[in-house]
């Protein structure tokens, strides 16, 4: 079940990285938890149709490039699985360069991945 099924929680927004897990309920707590053991992958297509580059500046971060190439900061977890970036928590290196899908491929990216991980 995904968070969005269940009314007592709160709804989230299409581009929220938890929609790829499903959520459970702790039997003793009644807690709700993700399992969070599967894994989200999209691999680069080193195809300009289909991405830009984009060169790394001092103040980026992941949601700072997120929210300026997307208009949300919601897609930082996509910035980073799309070069896979294993550590988020580690800042974007000045200088180097990323790929970053394009903004009209975005949401068939999510109906795929939704697919797939639901399976």
């Amino acid at each position: 079940m995904k968070q969005n099924d269940i009314t007592d929680l709160t709804s989230l927004s299409l581009y929220r990285y938890e929609n790829f897990f499903n959520v459970y309920q702790d039997n003793v707590n009644n807690e709700w938890f993700y399992n969070i053991l599967k894994s989200v992958n999209v691999f680069p297509a080193n195809n300009a149709t289909v991405e830009d580059t984009y060169t790394i500046k001092p103040q980026d971060t992941w949601y700072s490039i997120s929210y300026n190439y997307y208009n949300t900061a919601e897609l930082w977890w996509l910035v980073c699985t799309y070069n896979q970036i294993m550590d988020a928590s580690r800042m974007p290196e000045t200088g180097s360069s990323i790929k970053l899908l394009k903004s009209s491929y975005v949401g068939y990216i999510l109906q795929e991945l939704n697919k797939q991980l639901n399976r």
